[in-house]
C-alpha cells in the first residue's frame, strides 16, 4: 500500500470512531487493569470520547463577579450624562423649532388673497386641514421625544 492511501485509510477511521470503548477490569486479587478486549471476570465498560469538542468553561456567577472603577455601568452612566441626556434635549428644542417655524394656518389665511377668498373656500379648508395635521405631528414627535428623555433619565436614575 502506497504512503498516501494508508494516510487515507488511518485518517478515515479516527473520523469514523467518534468514541472507543474501554473496559475496567478487577482480577481476582483485586488489582485493576484497563484494556480494549472485554473482561474476563469481574469489570465495568468505560465510554471514551475524544477532546475534540472541547469543554465548556463555565462562566462567573453574576454575584461573585466584581465590577471595575470603569466597568459596564460607569461607562453607561458616563455616556448618558454626556450624550445621551443633553442629545435627547437638543432633539426636543430642535423639533419645537422646526414645530414653530412650520406656517400653522397658511397662506390663505392672510393679506389680499384671503379677502377675495370666501370663508368656505376649499383652498382654506385644505390649508387648515393641513396645518391641523402638521401641528398633530409636530406634537406627537414632541411627546415621542420627551419619552425617550424620561426613559434615559429613569435609567440614569437607577444607575
Amino acid at each position: 500500500m502506497n504512503p498516501i492511501r494508508c494516510a487515507a485509510c488511518s485518517l478515515l477511521l479516527a473520523f469514523l470512531a467518534p468514541a472507543w470503548a474501554i473496559n475496567k477490569c478487577t482480577d481476582a486479587n483485586g488489582k485493576v487493569s484497563f484494556q480494549d478486549a472485554p473482561c474476563i471476570g469481574q469489570g465495568e465498560k468505560i465510554e471514551v470520547r475524544p477532546a475534540m469538542q472541547g469543554a465548556t468553561p463555565i462562566p462567573p456567577s453574576p454575584s461573585t463577579a466584581q465590577e471595575g472603577a470603569f466597568g459596564p455601568s460607569w461607562q453607561r452612566k458616563n455616556q448618558l450624562q454626556s450624550q445621551g441626556i443633553p442629545q435627547a434635549r437638543a432633539a426636543i428644542e430642535r423639533n419645537q423649532r422646526e414645530c414653530a417655524a412650520t406656517p400653522q394656518e397658511g397662506v390663505a389665511q392672510t393679506g389680499p388673497l384671503r379677502r377675495s377668498l370666501g370663508s368656505g373656500s376649499q383652498f382654506a379648508q385644505e390649508q387648515s386641514t393641513t396645518a391641523a395635521k402638521d401641528k398633530a405631528a409636530c406634537d406627537a414627535r414632541t411627546q415621542a421625544l420627551r419619552e425617550q428623555l424620561k426613559s434615559l433619565e429613569g435609567e440614569l436614575s437607577k444607575l
